[in-house]
């Protein structure tokens, strides 16, 4: 049985059978994974608490498979641990991610995950705009290059900046050519 985590605010109603999601969350795990003990910034679904969006997120460990931890740098109150989970982040900014292997993409995730994912291929080395379901710096990422595809996953580069987008949170693509 595949691992699933459906994001409410997405979905609803939350489907019966739990491996049936409508999005994966394979990907951004793997990604995730990646990047333990280094710092980028971490966007999710709802950006209204303190430290989401612009916020220099260390990466903790990965807990039951779908919880992602890690602190938010500060001092006092400011400093503090953080848990997201996966199914919410939209994707993950800075530059610990220009190296890192996106997952092999495969017919594991039958969801909106692999017809986007399949887009992506077809326009990858493409200069694009891509509107995500986050706010802030992941909002509107614009003149970006689709640099790799992964499973649910797309690294997107300017050149000072690298994204990693789940691609489920995808809610468009401006200015590619077929």
């Amino acid at each position: 049985m595949k691992k699933c985590c459906c994001a409410p605010t997405r979905h609803k109603p939350m489907p019966p059978q739990r491996d049936e999601c409508p999005c994966c969350v394979e990907g951004m795990k793997d990604v995730l994974a990646q990047l333990n003990g280094k710092e980028v910034d971490i966007a999710t679904l709802d950006q209204t608490g303190l430290g989401q969006g612009n916020n220099n997120f260390i990466v903790g460990t990965i807990v039951n498979d779908l919880i992602v931890t890690g602190t938010i740098p500060g001092s006092g109150q400011n400093r503090r641990s953080a848990a997201f989970p996966i199914c919410n982040v939209v994707g993950v900014r800075g530059d610990a991610l220009k190296n890192i292997h996106l997952p092999a993409i495969d017919e594991t995730c039958d969801c909106c995950e692999r017809s986007i994912t399949s887009f992506l291929q077809r326009i990858q080395g493409q200069t694009i705009d891509v509107d995500t379901l986050a706010t802030g710096q992941f909002n509107n990422v614009q003149n970006v290059t689709v640099d790799d595809v992964g499973k649910g996953t797309v690294r997107l580069t300017t050149t000072n900046e690298t994204w990693v987008v789940n691609s489920c949170f995808i809610s468009g693509i401006f200015g590619f050519s077929l």
